[in-house]
């Protein structure tokens, strides 16, 4: 019983947490005339969708990767 009890308890606080907001952080890298280059750029997509991105934007010399994080990072391309 005291373990339903403790249970119960856990599950109603953990929504109370708002959690940050999180966001699909993609990184793309390829080379050029000049040499290496990275862009890192934010989108407002879940993980599945971030996947699909990574899946668009790689091809040809330009290798991405993408991940979920609440810490994203915009940089001008």
């Amino acid at each position: 019983m005291l373990k339903k009890v403790v249970l119960a308890v856990g599950l109603i606080a953990i929504p109370s947490i708002a959690p940050a907001e999180e966001q699909c952080q993609l990184e793309c890298k390829w080379v050029t005339g000049k040499g290496e280059r990275v862009t890192r750029s934010c989108h407002a997509l879940d993980a599945s969708e971030c996947a699909n991105l990574v899946r668009a934007e790689t091809g040809g010399n330009k290798t991405c990767q993408g991940y979920i994080t609440s810490n994203c990072v915009q940089e001008a391309k």
